[in-house]
């Protein structure tokens, strides 16, 4: 089933409200939808300030708003922007989606007196049929796929709605407002498909789409993926695209023929050299033959969901590869000249000193030569994974409900990362830090993009030196706290540690002396920089929930 049919009545003037980030495909899939249903939709970027979503409500007077919740660990303050919002007198229906409103409507629904309902899973139908309801003044709490809180102040959560099969039936996402032609390099993010076989234990990917119903991963047909970027290209001027996908070739041969599929169509219609896009992948998915086709069509770059470097750790978040697979991508990737980036947990609620101290052995084999700069950070568990399952289940889960949390087994591991989460704040999480700035330098510099210059080379070894000093840093300084910290007593350990804090002082120290090197790279490429700015794609990391870690628990 596609779109509902269009209303007969007043049709609802509706206001999204969302990070802006990566185009937010989500919003504007939304947006698309309750439009092509007879409705009249708006977007707006959240704010926690809430008196720009009050001035635009003043001004507009939508009948409903509709938030979308990315980050788990913001769902207090969005709660304090409904609260403001009804305090200021607006009456509009509020309603709300996103992957933890799916999973956990009920700590929501019972935080926020001000929040009306919640759309769980995928919404466009679910949204438009509450429109068309409120549109007719007709009963909307029985709607599938619909949490609202009774008139007896008890949610109820109705049965969920299966998703759309055929993604086509979907209207391209709405796009009318994003102003790509002042870009010198407009982005724009597609999707491809929707879902993911896999089952890592900390990822709420395959809980999303499987408690729906349907396919574990739908795929648009690649002739409508092509035309949407043809379109996009050719009529806004946009020459880089950003698949958002969970994973572009999951399912194996299947994927891989539906990639390339597009990929040969794109070269077919004279777009290699014109477009150029990105993905994201597993490891143990990237074949050499599969990526020199889809470089034809224009892939650049690669987004790997790498996660772990130690066997062991690797096994409890069934992730099915051994860390070997991650080094052989790695060696495919830089010998075909493209730019990567990967996702990386050092820590992860079963950790040892061990595992580690093999997880920092990896990253230097992996990418101490400076071909991506090495993030990394610990496994949190969000709403809908298997591991907050398991945590909660063997009496580990502590935290609230919006910032769930667990110690480690040993605990003087807790007291590393308190101290890592301090030392590499800025380094890991901000964007100041090396790991946004480097990640986007790199990419930029390896653009497969129309002609490369003759200083392309020479931009590349130099980032390569940098970034290669930059994970030999952060390696070093991590190996030495994990060193002391295991020799030294657990009652002789303290957060004020002379030992420690001299670590984190030299780390910033050297950092400093990095980003002196890198202000200068910028300074001495700023012409050619000019005329290849990649647009939005310094903000396009695919987990950026992961990403965001230091700003939700362990906060520096």
């Amino acid at each position: 089933m596609g779109v509902p049919v269009r209303i007969t009545g007043r049709p609802q003037r509706v206001l999204l409200v969302g990070f802006q980030d990566q185009d937010n495909l989500g919003l504007r899939y939304l947006c698309s939808a309750v439009k092509a249903a007879g409705h009249a939709p708006d977007i707006l970027t959240f704010d926690a300030d809430p008196q720009s979503l009050i001035a635009r409500a003043r001004a507009t007077h939508p009948d409903v708003i509709g938030l979308s919740l990315i980050f788990q660990y913001m769902t207090p303050k969005f709660a304090e922007v409904i609260t403001a919002v009804r305090a200021a007198g607006i009456t509009a229906h509020i309603t709300m989606g996103g992957h933890y409103p799916s999973f956990d409507p009920k700590p929501i629904l019972e935080l926020i007196p001000g929040l009306d309902s919640i759309v769980r899973f995928d919404g466009e139908i679910t949204l438009a049929l509450l429109l068309n309801r409120l549109s007719a003044g007709a009963e909307w709490r029985d709607l599938a796929g619909l949490a609202s809180r009774l008139d007896d102040g008890s949610v109820k959560s109705n049965c969920l709605r299966e998703p759309v099969a055929d993604l086509d039936e979907l209207p391209w996402p709405e796009r009318a407002d994003i102003d790509y032609e002042s870009n010198p390099l407009a982005t724009a993010s597609v999707l491809g498909s929707r879902g993911c076989p896999w089952n890592c234990s900390f990822c709420s990917i395959r809980p999303f789409y499987e408690l729906q119903g349907g396919k574990l991963r739908r795929l648009r047909r690649p002739e409508a993926v092509v035309a949407e970027m043809i379109d996009l290209n050719e009529r806004r001027g946009v020459p880089l695209f950003l698949f958002q996908d969970d994973d572009f070739l999951a399912t194996g041969r299947r994927a891989r023929d539906w990639g390339g599929g597009i990929a040969d169509l794109l070269a077919e219609e004279g777009a290699g050299g014109r477009i150029a896009f990105k993905m994201s992948c597993r490891s143990d998915e990237v074949h050499e033959e599969t990526l020199r086709r889809l470089m034809r069509g224009g892939l650049t770059h690669v987004y790997m969901g790498v996660e772990s470097g130690d066997l062991v750790g690797l096994a409890n978040m069934n992730k099915m590869l051994k860390p070997e697979a991650h080094l052989r991508a790695g060696q495919i990737l830089k010998s075909l000249g493209l730019s990567f980036d990967f996702g990386f947990m050092l820590m992860d609620p079963e950790s040892t000193f061990s595992s580690i101290r093999n997880n920092i052995a990896f990253l230097d084999a992996f990418v101490g030569d400076g071909w991506s700069i090495a993030p990394f950070c610990r496994m949190l568990p969000y709403a809908g994974t298997p591991v907050r399952t398991q945590l909660e289940q063997e009496g580990r889960l502590k935290g609230t409900d919006f910032q769930p949390d667990y110690a480690f087994r040993d605990a003087k591991l807790d007291l590393y990362y308190d101290w890592m989460i301090q030392t590499f704040h800025t380094r890991n999480f901000t964007s100041e830090g090396l790991c946004h700035i480097l990640r986007y330098l790199n990419f930029e510099a390896r653009l497969r993009l129309g002609a490369a210059d003759d200083t392309q080379a020479r931009n590349v070894a130099t980032l390569r030196f940098i970034t290669s000093r930059a994970n030999r840093l952060a390696g070093d300084v991590l190996r030495a706290a994990l060193d002391y910290v295991e020799r030294t007593p657990l009652d002789q350990l303290r957060p004020d540690d002379e030992y420690l804090i001299a670590l984190t002082q030299w780390e910033a120290m050297e950092e400093a002396r990095l980003m002196a090197d890198i202000s200068a790279y910028m300074a001495a490429t700023a012409d050619r920089r000019a005329r290849r700015d990649a647009g939005g794609f310094d903000r396009s990391w695919t987990f950026g929930s992961t990403a965001r870690e230091a700003a939700g628990i362990g906060a520096a």
